[in-house]
């Protein structure tokens, strides 16, 4: 019984550890940056000194069918930094100086696969051969999921939770592979069409 006892315990604490995204980062923050929390200046605290600073209006891909939109307006300041540690770089877009978009640009080859761990919530994949090519009309639900067995050159996968949208874009030299993942934007909720 202790045994038994034992192991449920392992198990379970290996689980929570798993499910946890690793580094500070999860579907609303990065690396002590959370949306709709973080000013400009705790970001430049936190990063150091932006490459660029700009106003402009928010690209965010296939998920702006579902923004309010004011996404398309030039009003928010864009910080961006480049060479961050494992990022290529990261652009930091704030709306009444509070962040509400995080975009990365991977350096290194990171697997699709690892999405969820990263983001600490479940994706599912958009425009894979087989599956849904866009997003459904209703802000934040997730399209039909579906496991690929070919992957195009470029792809997508969405991740959603209650505080954030995840968009991914991926690209593969091999179809029969995931490939790699370029860059990520992470989406304040609050920004989604009413």
């Amino acid at each position: 019984m202790w045994i038994l006892t034992s192991l449920f315990c392992c198990a379970l604490i290996a689980a929570t550890s798993t499910a946890q995204a690793p580094n500070g980062s999860g579907a609303d923050r990065f690396r002590g940056l959370t949306l709709n929390q973080t000013s400009s200046e705790d970001a430049m605290r936190i990063l150091g000194q932006p490459a660029a600073d700009k106003v402009d209006r928010l690209d965010a891909s296939k998920v702006s069918k579902w923004l309010d939109p004011k996404h398309k307006e030039k009003i928010f300041r864009q910080l961006s930094f480049k060479n961050v540690g494992d990022f290529s770089q990261i652009q930091l877009s704030f709306l009444e100086n509070k962040l509400v978009m995080i975009e990365l640009a991977f350096k290194k080859n990171v697997a699709p696969e690892r999405v969820n761990n990263i983001f600490g919530v479940e994706f599912t994949t958009v425009g894979a051969q087989g599956g849904p090519s866009d997003l459904p009309n209703e802000p934040g639900k997730y399209p039909v999921r579906f496991v690929p067995t070919l992957y195009p050159f470029s792809y997508n996968m969405i991740g959603i939770s209650d505080k954030a949208i995840v968009w991914v874009d991926c690209s593969t030299g091999d179809a029969r592979t995931p490939g790699r993942i370029d860059r990520t934007r992470q989406i304040s909720r609050v920004l989604e069409r009413k």
